[in-house]
């Protein structure tokens, strides 16, 4: 039987039972007030993992748990081909035992003593050597005063392929040799892993984020600093090359608005001013008509805050015609104004609705009743 790796996600860790733990992206950490009071007992419960095959030998298990020198983290293991187990008259089936949040903690952890498992503080890296069994089930217990965090385990079936590379007479399950030579299995495993996950890097959907700016700039793109959201950034790279291919267009400026803040906008430009007109047919104002023939005003749909402006500028300058000048121009809602008042930018008269009657007559038009 090949072996197999069993890799601990966010999907499995919903699935567990925790207390004091709070899932992130790439595992679990406890949580603490933001004064960093205690809020204690912190367990964690993972669902058992279902090997297929009874009997069947476990290998290793390798993850992080960053931690201060207050603070320690503690495994707790063991393998069983039952899903049940009757040590106890109110213990029948394991896992509805260990999810059951009427139950304290260190009850739990006390029947997983009593069926077997083993303890582990402070380690990342555990052989799992002479465990055999269906069902593996594993529990993590972090004590101190701060924060301890369990990140992306693997848990190897079938013993350490690493081992298999040297000949039989050294692969003595744990043995001296055997032990010794896990460490540096650690290290092959990690770089094999990195190797195998190569194309994630290159892929820009599940690339890191900080690898963003460098593939933008890959293809003339500036979007160091920071400054903009990471599903942004990541819309800008994949789009990227269309973009440079059409940089000075008003596609790639129209594109970069959509991007940015998900709205349309109209790109007006004065040297083509004679005749144009909006898409309701209404004339430009006079003061749209104004401008030497390099400038270009940008007529947003929607309200754009300061810092968006600033940031939206810095992007649409790397795409726009030589020597133009860019003029952003928010269109906000319409205005309702009532008497004696001006009208001022982007306001108008909102159209009456006809008045009705009794005896069902309506009057047309709008009306100003003295």
């Amino acid at each position: 039987m090949p072996e197999r790796r069993y890799r601990v996600q966010k999907n499995r860790w919903e699935t567990a039972y925790l207390q004091g733990f709070a899932i992130e992206d790439s595992g679990i950490k406890t949580q603490f007030s933001d004064d960093g009071i205690y809020a204690g007992p912190f367990y964690a419960f993972l669902k058992p993992i279902d090997s297929g095959m009874e009997d069947s030998s476990w290998g290793r298990i390798t993850f992080k748990m960053p931690h201060n020198a207050d603070a320690a983290g503690i495994t707790y293991i063991f393998a069983t081909n039952e899903e049940k187990t009757d040590i106890t008259p109110d213990v029948e089936n394991i896992w509805e035992f260990l999810s059951d949040p009427g139950v304290e903690g260190i009850t739990k952890i006390r029947i997983m003593t009593d069926l077997g498992a083993r303890k582990y503080i402070n380690c990342e890296d555990i052989l799992l050597y002479g465990m055999k069994g269906r069902y593996l089930y594993i529990a993590f217990e972090a004590v101190g005063d701060s924060e301890v965090s369990i990140i992306a385990p693997v848990i190897y079936s079938m013993g350490d392929p690493f081992m298999n590379t040297f000949p039989e007479v050294y692969r003595e399950e744990n043995s001296f040799f055997h032990r010794w030579m896990s460490v540096y299995s650690t290290v092959f495993t990690e770089v094999a892993e990195e190797i195998g996950d190569l194309p994630k890097l290159l892929d820009i959907d599940t690339c890191p984020e900080e690898l963003l700016p460098t593939y933008a700039e890959w293809l003339g793109i500036d979007i160091s600093g920071g400054f903009l959201p990471e599903n942004v950034c990541r819309a800008l790279v994949k789009e990227g090359f269309e973009l440079g291919k059409r940089k000075g267009t008003r596609w790639a400026l129209q594109r970069i608005i959509e991007i940015v803040l998900g709205v349309e906008a109209d790109i007006v430009e004065h040297n083509t001013m004679r005749g144009y007109l909006l898409s309701d047919g209404a004339e430009l104002p006079p003061n749209l008509k104004s401008g030497g023939v390099y400038d270009v005003t940008i007529l947003i749909h929607g309200e754009v805050k300061e810092i968006m402006r600033h940031r939206l500028l810095f992007l649409l300058e790397q795409f726009k015609p030589v020597r133009a000048k860019l003029h952003l121009v928010e269109l906000s809602d319409n205005a309702v104004i009532d008497g004696n008042a001006y009208l001022d930018m982007n306001a108008t008269i909102p159209v009456g609705k006809a008045p009705t009657l009794d005896g069902d007559s309506s009057m047309g038009g709008v009306l100003t009743l003295q």
